[in-house]
């Protein structure tokens, strides 16, 4: 069978019957089953694959120069095209089995695409995005070709590659959160986005939405004019660079170490930071309820499908992300001491404390790809 069409048929068999579920309160034991079957997780796997890439390509471009590391120029290209091979794979599973429309995204099909709500306006975005990925594939060939064939400044050609990388992949994720918030728009039309009132509660959607059906699909640009669009595409933007930061810096602290514990030790603070302002923006404006999933709120949502799964998965990444700021205070504290004394033994704890991060990282991670996975359940029965 094809994979796209299993993987609708699982998505649509844990949605099913949605709406006669949605017109009264669910029993919180009837939360539907999740992680059953080898293809659900083989899904949340290849995408968790893509988010893992790009937060490892983040620390390898702009987390190396932030933490001042200085990996050979050889182990920089390697890693890059690695991640290059492993974006490519994921990427085109991503385009064929979880585009935000009915239909497989491309320029070659923009007439049949026409006819899907947004589903041109969704193609070109994500083409952008595509677009800045292979210039950086296309930059990161010719310094490769520079840096085998001739004689070049070595120097030279790696402040190029990190410079023109940093700036690409800022963008990439940029691009990438725009693409998120028209794949809630595809996924909800005509019910608006969910900072709008495009949510459920236990009675069932906040707003019910008749289309016309003499009025063609809308296929523009307009909610970019919209601040509320630019408000949710720069929570989702400065959370996925938050994350990249914090991940990717500790794996370059950990493969191109070693590196100042007190320039990682303020990265590190930097982008938890950065994760937390910007996830309490999309804890109220991007979920799909008519309350934000934190764990108070879980008798709440535990008449809502799917609504005490997706607080109980979110309540586990906020566990782990508090245990990862104790040990950074932790972290932070024994450094402080060690340098009053002098103990001389920065880099080894910047290590200890980069490996710790990166294992709560991949994790955290991982449960996300399963609350996503959830929230786009609920995004197709609204």
């Amino acid at each position: 069978m094809n994979y796209k069409i299993t993987i609708s048929l699982l998505v649509a068999g844990l949605l099913y019957p949605a709406n006669s579920v949605f017109a009264h309160e669910t029993p919180q034991h009837l939360d539907p089953e999740l992680l059953a079957g080898w293809l659900t997780w083989l899904h949340l796997t290849i995408q968790w694959t893509h988010l893992t890439g790009f937060a490892l390509w983040f620390g390898l471009t702009a987390g190396t120069v932030l933490l001042g590391a200085k990996p050979s120029f050889d182990r920089l290209l390697y890693s890059a095209w690695i991640l290059v091979l492993v974006f490519l794979a994921t990427g085109n599973y991503n385009m064929e089995y979880s585009a935000g429309i009915s239909e497989t995204p491309s320029l070659l099909l923009l007439p049949v695409l026409d006819k899907i709500p947004y589903g041109v306006t969704y193609t070109i975005i994500l083409a952008v995005k595509l677009a800045l990925y292979f210039l950086a594939v296309l930059i990161t060939l010719k310094i490769t070709l520079l840096h085998l064939c001739t004689k070049l400044d070595k120097s030279c050609l790696r402040k190029v590659f990190v410079v023109s990388q940093s700036v690409l992949v800022v963008l990439i994720a940029l691009a990438t959160a725009t693409v998120l918030f028209y794949h809630e728009v595809a996924d909800l039309w005509p019910t608006p986005v969910h900072s709008l009132g495009g949510v459920v509660g236990p009675a069932g959607p906040r707003i019910q939405v008749v289309t016309n059906e003499n009025t063609p699909p809308p296929n523009d640009f307009r909610l970019l004019a919209s601040r509320t669009a630019w408000i949710d595409i720069t929570a989702r933007w400065l959370h996925l660079l938050g994350f990249g930061l914090w991940l990717g810096a500790s794996a370059a602290a950990l493969v191109f170490g070693p590196v100042s514990t007190a320039r990682f030790l303020s990265i590190s603070w930097a982008a938890i930071f950065l994760q937390t302002l910007s996830g309490i923006a999309n804890m109220k404006r991007w979920t799909p309820f008519d309350v934000p999933p934190y764990f108070w709120n879980l008798d709440h949502l535990s008449h809502i499908r799917f609504g005490r799964s997706y607080a109980l998965f979110m309540a586990a990444k906020h566990v782990l992300v508090l245990v990862a700021i104790i040990l950074m205070v932790i972290w932070t504290v024994r450094y402080r001491s060690r340098l009053r004394h002098q103990n001389g033994t920065v880099e080894v704890a910047a290590r200890s404390v980069a490996g710790a991060t990166f294992c709560i990282g991949l994790v955290i991670g991982y449960i996300m790809m399963i609350i996503l996975f959830l929230h786009e359940g609920i995004d197709h029965a609204l």
